[in-house]
């Protein structure tokens, strides 16, 4: 396979034919892919603050408000900030990025307020209320992740994981088996979609990463015989984080063979400085193959995938 040249060496080759200078390439190099103004910062923070402050005054004030004032309430406030975010989100970059705040506080109240009107209707169950509220946030996420700096990617990194979490409970089973599969099935979703061009592809990659190994542990734990499962799950992210040159995917990879190979040693090797000895020559292994890796990953940008 034909080896990717990194950034580096194309900024090389356009300052050699001309089209860039030097000291533009170095430019560009080193340029974030963010930037935030101390300003910016302080304005996110001080809103943080005063909704602290709100949402600590709106519980005094509807202490003794019915259900359906709080809910009507939450419906204002949703359509206020969505509103609000839609008239800033053609403004400037600042403004654009504030949007998104308060795109992710409006979908926040609305989900809010259908939680509280669903669960007032009869024999609709709590876990049925999660289903829905959080499919919708799931849609409403993966529609504004390709759109949005982060709003979009953040939602449904949250929403999946809940829709997950909503399905395992209507199943009502303590099954091994049962609980793996609704954190690995969103695990392995956000990971897929971490490899497209969304806002912020390395949160759902490290998110996927993390709902993978708590979706993959359990087998190997609780099952008598399946101490190799979180080899073959972990060889296979691993190969896939090579390929992709996913740091984040090696890493919870390479977690997964070795805790899985250290299940493995302790249920079928009985010596107790041959365990020591297996364990420590697979830490090795692992950590010099890890090390290669990771040196390509941060010498050779990839092309194939975002970055962040």
């Amino acid at each position: 396979m034909e080896q990717n040249k990194t950034r580096r060496e194309m900024l090389d080759d356009l300052v050699a034919q001309g089209v860039l200078s030097e000291t533009t390439a170095i430019d560009i190099e080193h340029a974030p892919k963010w930037s935030f103004s101390i300003r910016e910062l302080v304005s996110y923070l001080a809103s943080i603050i005063i909704a602290v402050g709100v949402v600590r005054i709106l519980a005094v004030a509807f202490e003794d408000a019915s259900e359906g004032v709080i809910s009507a309430s939450l419906y204002v406030l949703s359509v206020g900030t969505g509103i609000a975010s839609w008239k800033l989100s053609s403004g400037s970059t600042i403004r654009k990025r504030f949007s998104e705040v308060l795109e992710v506080g409006s979908l926040g109240s609305f989900i809010g307020a259908t939680a509280i009107v669903l669960n007032q209707i009869e024999n609709l169950d709590s876990e049925w209320v999660g289903v829905i509220l959080s499919s919708v946030a799931a849609l409403w996420g993966l529609f504004r992740c390709r759109d949005t700096v982060f709003a979009g990617t953040t939602i449904f990194v949250v929403a999946i994981p809940a829709l997950g979490g909503s399905l395992g409970a209507l199943t009502d089973s303590d099954s091994a088996w049962v609980m793996s599969v609704f954190n690995l099935v969103p695990g392995i979703i956000l990971l897929i979609l971490g490899t497209q061009a969304i806002g912020v592809p390395l949160l759902a990659r490290a998110s996927g990463a993390l709902f993978y190994v708590i979706g993959t542990m359990p087998l190997g734990v609780d099952l008598s015989n399946g101490k190799f499962i979180p080899i073959v799950m972990g060889s296979a992210l691993f190969v896939v984080g090579s390929l992709l040159l996913a740091p984040e995917m090696l890493i919870a990879g390479a977690f997964l063979i070795v805790a899985g190979i250290v299940m493995s040693v302790v249920r079928w090797v009985s010596n107790d400085i041959a365990q020591g000895l297996v364990i420590i020559a697979t830490g090795l292994a692992m950590l010099g193959i890890l090390s290669l890796q990771m040196k390509r990953v941060f010498n050779r940008p990839k092309t194939g995938i975002p970055t962040a």
